[in-house]
């Protein structure tokens, strides 16, 4: 089975922005086993939707959202949006 745009976009990974270590998109909700299986490199956060307060590092800002990268660095763990 060949991948499309689509699927190659969910199972992007991106650099943490703080440690430089691979980050995964967070997704939210209940989650079927072939979505599970479909998103190998996704974190699964659950039906709880927080959003959390960050300190914009270019700009110095407050900002208030919702992170949809989590960075798996155990020593890390920066969330961003």
């Amino acid at each position: 089975m060949a991948e499309n745009g689509n699927t190659k976009r969910k199972n992007a990974t991106r650099r943490c922005p703080v440690c430089g270590h691979e980050s995964w998109r967070i997704i939210y909700g209940m989650v079927m086993r072939d979505t599970v299986e479909q998103n190998p490199k996704a974190e699964f956060a659950g039906c709880v939707m927080m959003h959390e307060q960050r300190i914009y590092p270019a700009t110095g800002q407050v900002e208030w959202g919702l992170p949809e990268w989590a960075c798996q660095n155990d020593e890390c763990r920066h969330r961003w949006w």
